[in-house]
């Protein structure tokens, strides 16, 4: 869809800079109409055109045409480039000499089906005709929904002064076939869609809408004064035990508000399942809550074993695991507290080294943990592995790197490339042993970091020395793919 506007914005220019003496702004103005030229045609009901003078002024240049959605078009092919004669299309010549929109003026189509026409002038800034918004219908269609269409018509010239008015009416436009929508003129409801009728009716008892005061109508329904009084882009008000998102567009003819465009959306299930997901996100978070408060129990019990252990390398081994559960816990902390759904990894990683540098470094040692790098946020189950490789480098790193040291730097950057996550951790201490091998004589930490990286995270890891040991680990993010998808599915 966003090629195929494109390409007919594309198509507008070309026609008027070959056929015509419109000035760029007066293009400009010609592209804004007609990017929503398809939510006028289902508003109306009809297939909808731009018409712009040749520069001979004898004829007529469709420079734009939409066919409704909600209803059958008159046409059966583009009309886009066709020439309109005076002959056929009187109406569109009368607009362009006098200035005043024409209402049910009859006509030929390009494919030569008898049309009524309602033509309106296009202005500039400067009140200049540079066009016409042609509204056409087959004859036969003309008695059912005359009321309908004579409104439509009268206020196209206000509508399209609004366009050019009011930037924000491009977002709103396209809720026009969904919401209901209500047009006011000095007090008066002119015109309801189906979708506002069918609201009234349940309000008031069948009644229909068109033609009723406002005023008679909040006598009825007094929850609708809040509806009416509204000047603002969006408001939430209560109808039928229901929420509403309402917006008030002001109607402008030069400059002077002449009446107002309301629109109604029924939110209701969406703030259903608004409070759903707190409730469910309020659980989630409780659940983390527990389960740290539960791991750092594990912890502190194995803490208390652990002063009674005599062996050295028991001590150790006790101390690893222990920096293991609270960087599990650690995690859950951080859910429990912001959202239960991502967590910021450069967070994580900072909690992580401050847990190991309180734990692992000595008071004579000056250890330094320095983060940088891209803000990243990881899903929770990604979260869980991402943090215990994390503390399983730097505890390696502060473990083996800086003995016989008193000053150290670790460097952890952390980098977005897209669908992909990468994390280098690089000291300036020892390095790696000569032919060191990763999967064949690393310690428990690092063969626990291997496999999580590998398996659990799907990516790679290299290490390596430069002024210290590196480590590189590589891996997809998770759901990456899938945004990636609804990315070209809204951009196809």
């Amino acid at each position: 869809m966003a090629a195929e506007a494109r390409e007919l914005q594309q198509s507008l220019v070309s026609l008027c800079l070959e056929e015509c003496n419109l000035l760029e702004d007066d293009i400009l103005i010609l592209e804004k109409i007609s990017t929503n030229l398809q939510y006028f045609a289902d508003l109306a009901v009809a297939d909808v055109f731009i018409d712009v003078l040749t520069r001979n002024q004898e004829r007529a240049l469709v420079v734009a045409n939409a066919k409704p959605t909600t209803a059958p078009s008159l046409y059966r092919g583009s009309v886009v480039g066709a020439y309109a004669l005076q002959c056929n299309e009187p109406a569109v010549f009368q607009v362009f000499e006098t200035g005043e929109t024409v209402l049910n003026m009859k006509g030929l189509s390009q494919e030569g089906v008898p049309i009524l026409q309602r033509v309106t002038p296009i202005r500039n800034v400067g009140g200049k005709i540079i066009a016409v918004l042609i509204m056409e219908r087959d004859n036969s269609f003309q008695v059912k929904q005359q009321q309908t269409m004579k409104f439509l018509s009268e206020t196209t010239q206000k509508l399209t002064d609004t366009l050019l008015n009011i930037t924000r009416v491009g977002e709103v436009l396209p809720t026009l076939i969904h919401d209901a929508l209500f047009i006011v003129a000095e007090g008066k409801i002119s015109y309801a869609n189906r979708v506002a009728t069918e609201l009234t009716k349940d309000l008031i008892n069948g009644i229909e809408p068109v033609g009723l005061m406002v005023k008679q109508l909040i006598s009825q329904v007094p929850e609708l004064s809040v509806v009416f009084s509204t000047d603002s882009d969006a408001e939430e008000v209560q109808l039928l035990k229901n929420t509403f998102l309402v917006r008030a567009l002001p109607i402008l003819d030069t400059a002077e508000v002449r009446g107002r465009v309301y629109l109604l959306r029924d939110i209701t299930e969406l703030r259903k399942k608004e409070k759903q997901l707190i409730a469910k996100s309020t659980v989630i978070k409780e659940i983390h809550h527990r389960v740290k408060n539960n791991l750092q129990t594990i912890a502190s019990l194995m803490r208390l074993q652990m002063r009674r252990v005599q062996s050295e390398e028991a001590r150790i081994a006790f101390q690893e695991s222990i920096n293991r559960i609270r960087c599990i816990a650690l995690v859950h902390d951080i859910f429990s507290r912001e959202s239960p759904e991502m967590i910021e990894l450069r967070e994580c990683i900072q909690r992580i080294g401050q847990i190991l540098i309180e734990n692992m470094v000595s008071s004579e040692q000056q250890i330094q943990l320095e983060i940088a790098g891209d803000e990243v946020y990881i899903p929770s189950e990604q979260a869980t592995s991402t943090a215990i490789v994390i503390n399983e480098i730097l505890q390696n790193s502060i473990k083996y790197a800086f003995i016989g040291n008193i000053i150290g730097n670790i460097v952890v950057s952390v980098t977005d490339q897209g669908n992909r996550l990468s994390v280098t951790i690089q000291d300036n201490g020892k390095g790696f042993p000569p032919e060191f091998d990763i999967k064949k004589n690393a310690n428990l930490g690092l063969q626990i970091t291997y496999a999580l990286v590998t398996e659990s995270l799907g990516g790679n890891i290299a290490m390596y020395n430069k002024d210290g040991a590196v480590v590189e680990i590589d891996f997809p993010k998770w759901g990456a793919e899938d945004d990636a998808f609804a990315t070209d599915c809204v951009g196809g």
